[in-house]
């Protein structure tokens, strides 16, 4: 856009035209300093009964002066804008939410596979919560690196399948929306971030989804198992933050491409292709994810 030293003014303020003397004109203003060139120049938007128009230019032509005798002011220099500080949820009102597992759909269905024991053990190191927003719905608490509670998310599963009810619609929600906190800044971490300073020493293995995440520690404990919570939540400085760790991305099907390309921007960031190359045209139509796999070969196993 041309940056033009003398426009009309903007904003719909009309003074009395030289010519007509009716309150139509519009002023040419000097956009350096916000001033009017000079009160006759401008034009009557009267253009069929008046027409007066005098530019800046015929002005300056007229009385000889010198149009840039004021010089131009400097530009401030543009800072960055402050980035928007998190918002964090209570510590009290996750504890409150650790309680009930005999009702949490979740949790019933984790001991299905683990026993009740190992099942509640990964509940507690997970810190999952009990909603009752919905009957039986379960809460993902994502807590960072400080301990901090970013949000907590809200979500239903079949205690017999362990799948998420998405009929009639997807049950899925937030806790900051459900308790009405406003305003909320919301900034998501890893789900699982929390383990990370527990211990420093083992590798650690992203996917998609908390329930993937949990699964998976219960079957492979040599890594810090984490979940981005959603398969566009991967970003550069996620995996930026788990610098000096040896990290490797299990991307649930029809993702590894998106996931490589990320990857591939972060030095020490390996990605699995597991999936990829066991998956079948049907387990690619049905969507499977490792859980899937996990509990594929450990039935087989058993």
């Amino acid at each position: 856009m041309a940056d033009y030293r003398f426009a009309l003014e903007k904003g719909g303020r009309k003074v009395p035209c030289p010519a007509c003397k009716r309150i139509r004109f519009v002023p040419y203003i000097d956009t350096y300093t916000g001033e009017p060139v000079a009160s006759e120049v401008g034009r009557c938007d009267r253009e069929d009964s008046c027409g007066y128009h005098l530019t800046p230019s015929e002005y300056f032509y007229m009385t000889g002066k010198n149009p840039f005798s004021t010089p131009r002011p400097a530009r401030k220099p543009q800072t960055e804008p402050e980035p928007e500080q998190p918002s964090f949820i209570d510590t009290e009102i996750m504890r409150a939410s650790m309680t009930g597992y005999n009702q949490n759909n979740h949790c019933r269905w984790l001991c299905s596979v683990f026993g009740e024991q190992k099942a509640f053990d990964l509940t507690a190191v997970y810190k999952i919560g009990t909603s009752k927003h919905w009957p039986g719905s379960c809460v993902f608490w994502q807590i960072d690196r400080d301990g901090k509670i970013r949000t907590g998310k809200i979500m239903l599963y079949d205690s017999l399948t362990g799948r998420r009810v998405i009929k009639p619609f997807p049950h899925v929600n937030w806790v900051h929306k459900v308790m009405k906190i406003e305003p909320y800044t919301l900034q998501q971490c890893l789900f699982g971030e929390h383990l990370l300073s527990l211990d420093g020493e083992k590798p650690v293995a992203i996917v998609e989804s908390e329930k993937t995440a949990i699964v998976a520690s219960g079957f492979i404990p040599e890594y810090v198992w984490l979940a981005t919570a959603g398969k566009h939540n991967l970003n550069t400085d996620k995996l930026k933050s788990l610098c000096g760790r040896k990290v490797t991305l299990y991307p649930d099907l029809m993702a590894f491409d998106k996931w490589k390309v990320i990857a591939d921007r972060v030095p020490g960031v390996t990605v699995s292709d597991l999936l990829e190359r066991r998956a079948s045209e049907a387990d690619r139509a049905a969507g499977l994810d490792l859980v899937d796999y996990l509990l594929r070969e450990n039935r087989q196993t058993a």
